[in-house]
Order: C-alpha cells, then sequence, then structure tokens
C-alpha cells in the first residue's frame, strides 16, 4: 500500500513538472515577449523569501542612490514565488503573475536556484544575474552534488534544469570560480563567473552598520534578560591597563546609547559594552536533510554548557531559515539568561557582526564571519554522515580554520583552556583565499557590470 503512495506521488509530482515547466511557463513568457524589454527594468527574484532579502536590498539602495546623482531611472519591483515553500496551487500562481514583468525586464536579479525560471526562454534583451546567497564554497550543491543524499540525478536535472538561464553569476573570489562553474553546470563559460565580490558583504565594512547591529543586539538581549544589564553583574569590558588589550570592534560599537533603544533613560546611562562581563558565542549551524523537510541539529548541550560557561559567555542561537519555528530545539528554561534563540529577532548579518566567537559546523557563514578575523570553532558531530550526504569541495581540513569538536564536552574544554589559543593567522589566510573579492565595494563592480 505504502509503496503504491509514493508511486502515486511521484505521478504527480511529475506530471505538475511537466505540465508548468515544459508546455504551461514557458508557453506564457513567449506570449509576453510580444510586448518590448523596457529599459532600466529590474526585477528582485526571490525564489524562497518572503520580502526582498540581503543582497538585493543592497543592491537596490545603491541603484537608487545613482538614480539621484546621475539622473537615472530605474524601474525596480520585488518578486516573491515562494517555490519549494507553499504549495503548488500558490507557487503556480505566483509564478504565472511573475511572467509579463520578467518578459519585460532588462535585469533579473536572482540568488537562488529555481525550476521556474531555468523553465524560461529568457530574450536576448534581457541579462540574469545571479548573485548567489552564500559566499565562498563549503558544501557540495546543484550537479556537484548529482547522485549524493542530498542532490537529485542528473537525468532529472537534465530534463528540468533548476540552475539555467545565469547570464552572470557573482562569487566571492577567484578560488571558487571552479566550484560554481561544476555547481551550475558552466564549465563552458567560466567567463561568466565573475569574482567581484558579494553585495551583502559591504556592510562589515561600514563602522555604522557595525554599530547598529551590535546596538540592535544589545537592545534585544536587554530585553530579553534585563538582569544581563544590572549593576555588579560582572566587568564592563573596558581596556586592561596592565595587559593594554584592546577594545574589540563590538565592544568599541555596542554601545546602548543607540536609535534602537526607545527609552529615553538609555541615552543617558554610562556606555556599556554590548553584554557587561560577558563575552557572545554564536551558535549558527546549517539544517539537516532536505529544504522541504529541514531539521535542525539538537546535538549541543546547552544545559551543560551553561553550567560550565554561564560565568564567563552568553550563547546567541540562529537556526537556518529553512526551518519552521515549530521545529526548531527550545531552549531550555533553567538556561533563559544563558542562551537566546535570536532567529527570529535579528539578522544573521548582525549576529555575526556582535559575536566575539562563532560556533557552527558545515555552514558557509563562515566565510562571512572570517572577514572579521575572530575565531570559529567547528562542532561537526556528524561529520561522517554529513560526508556521505553532501560533500564538501575542499578537503576538511582547509574548510575549517579552527578546532573541529565531535561532543558538547570537547567544545566546553576548548573554551576553558587558561589563555585559548586560536589560530587567527589561519582565519586570515582562508579569508584572504576564500573571501578576495569582499572588500567593501562589491555591489560598485556590480553596478558597473550594468554599464556594461
Amino acid at each position: 500500500m505504502e509503496e503504491k503512495k509514493t508511486s502515486l506521488r511521484i505521478l504527480v509530482r511529475d506530471s505538475y513538472k511537466n505540465l508548468t515547466l515544459k508546455k504551461l511557463y514557458p508557453s506564457r513568457y513567449r506570449a509576453a515577449c510580444r510586448a518590448d524589454v523596457v529599459p532600466g527594468r529590474v526585477v528582485f527574484l526571490e525564489i524562497r523569501e518572503k520580502s526582498l532579502s540581503d543582497n538585493f536590498r543592497l543592491i537596490r539602495a545603491a541603484l537608487e542612490k545613482r538614480s539621484e546623482k546621475q539622473d537615472e531611472q530605474w524601474d525596480m519591483s520585488v518578486i516573491c514565488i515562494r517555490e519549494g515553500m507553499e504549495n503548488r496551487g500558490i507557487v503556480m500562481k505566483n509564478c504565472l503573475n511573475a511572467i509579463p514583468q520578467l518578459a519585460r525586464a532588462q535585469y533579473i536579479f536572482v540568488n537562488e536556484v529555481s525550476y521556474f525560471l531555468s523553465s524560461l526562454p529568457i530574450r536576448p534583451g534581457t541579462t540574469v544575474i545571479q548573485t548567489w546567497h552564500a559566499c565562498g564554497a563549503f558544501k557540495k550543491f546543484g550537479y556537484s552534488a548529482v547522485g549524493s543524499g542530498f542532490g537529485t540525478t542528473k537525468e532529472d536535472l537534465d530534463k528540468y534544469p533548476v540552475h539555467g538561464n545565469f547570464s552572470y553569476v557573482t562569487v566571492s573570489s577567484p578560488e571558487v570560480v571552479w566550484a560554481y562553474a561544476e555547481a551550475f553546470h558552466m564549465e563552458d563559460r567560466l567567463q561568466r563567473i565573475l569574482p567581484i565580490g558579494v553585495s551583502r558583504t559591504d556592510m562589515f565594512f561600514s563602522s555604522a552598520y557595525r554599530r547598529k547591529a551590535c546596538g540592535k543586539v544589545a537592545w534585544i538581549l536587554r530585553r530579553m534578560a534585563p538582569e544581563l544589564f544590572l549593576e555588579g553583574t560582572g566587568e564592563r569590558g573596558r581596556s586592561d591597563p596592565a595587559t593594554g588589550r584592546r577594545e574589540t570592534s563590538r565592544e568599541l560599537y555596542a554601545k546602548l546609547r543607540d536609535v534602537y533603544s526607545d527609552r529615553a533613560e538609555d541615552a543617558e546611562k554610562e556606555d556599556q559594552t554590548l553584554v557587561p562581563g560577558k563575552k557572545i558565542l554564536l551558535y549558527a549551524p546549517t539544517f539537516r536533510g532536505t529544504v522541504g523537510k529541514a531539521a535542525a541539529p539538537a546535538a549541543l548541550d546547552i544545559p551543560l554548557m551553561k553550567r560550565a560557561l554561564g560565568r564567563e559567555y552568553i550563547l546567541l542561537i540562529n537556526h537556518h531559515p529553512f526551518i519552521r519555528a515549530k521545529d526548531r530545539p527550545k531552549v531550555p528554561e533553567s538556561c533563559r539568561t544563558f542562551a537566546f534563540d535570536m532567529t527570529d529577532q535579528v539578522a544573521i548579518e548582525e549576529l555575526l557582526t556582535a559575536a566575539d566567537m562563532c560556533i557552527t559546523d558545515y555552514s558557509s557563514l563562515i566565510f562571512e564571519y572570517s572577514l572579521f578575523e575572530r575565531p570559529m570553532i567547528f562542532f561537526a558531530f556528524d561529520m561522517e554522515n554529513y560526508l556521505d550526504e553532501r560533500g564538501f569541495y575542499y578537503p576538511v581540513s582547509e574548510m575549517m580554520p579552527g578546532p573541529v569538536c565531535r561532543t558538547t564536552q570537547e567544545v566546553i574544554d576548548v573554551l576553558k583552556q587558561e589563555n585559548a589559543e586560536f589560530d587567527l593567522a589561519r582565519v586570515r589566510d582562508f579569508k584572504y583565499r576564500f573571501m578576495s573579492g569582499c572588500d567593501g565595494h562589491a555591489t560598485a563592480r556590480l553596478l558597473k557590470l550594468l554599464e556594461k
């Protein structure tokens, strides 16, 4: 009986794909192309998100600023089709509504893969720019993952492409061009993969952004656990005259006198560091399973960490956006002043800015975090299984520029070491290798591409 249900599901899925991707979408697009391309029309196509995401916000803001200075006209719109995130009926409706705008666009920006976009016979007057949502090249994806537990089959990708129609792809450094060529099946178009950097990393080079991000994290933590900010809870984290230790960027910019403070008395208080007397650990793992059935790892023992590290650290947790809120592991009530789920509170970029140290597993956020040249710990409790399912583009030793731990106790032991040493020179080398195109000017280089 179960086999019949499975066969029926496969039949329904294939029929839907064939109807929409081979017939309906292409024919509607060709019909919409009877109208001319509109010069200066830009469409930001969000595949999974409900609203404009990080890369696109910066690009749109740059185009708006350029319009004001150079008297250029940009007709910009945002389309969210929710492919893979909503039921088929909603996605089909969204795609059909999107087609007339896509057909008349001069530029289409996308930062994900899409069966829908790949099914369209894009007209010559339209340029599609893939600003991929991740930096570097860590976990295998696309054609690189064919035949793995995560990837589909080559036959399915050939029949229903999901990585097609990209005029250009922007990546974080020359080092990773080969990996994206393999993933997108663009080995014959290497010149179309441009290592000009990733737009959303530009914000990390702005002191105003860093100050605001840290202020926002502090403001939210103060509302979640005001006792962390009471007098007498610990040292304020000022420079130590004996050692001459300089304040870190988080300490310099994490002042509660910030635009995110909604109380007048906050402005009258003495400046405080992000969390007085505490260092911030960010735990940001990637998801397990498939996109549609993403699961969060639950191997980190938070109560054990609190008992061992609670006097010196607080733990901020950010789950992958594919994981639904109801499926996220709950923070134990006994740990409410130590561990905080920040997934729906602030953006991951803001958490990266505020964190003194990052604990992750196989997430590509290590590339962004390396820009700060701060310590990283890799909690890789299921490495063998993950390697079998996804695989990495580079050997593990090259992709994890920090201690690799298999248990929570090993993570604690690393953090409890007297004067725990992290090889920050290795982090720096990692940054220059995989993030050399990210220097605060990636968006400016992207706008120059539009000029051409």
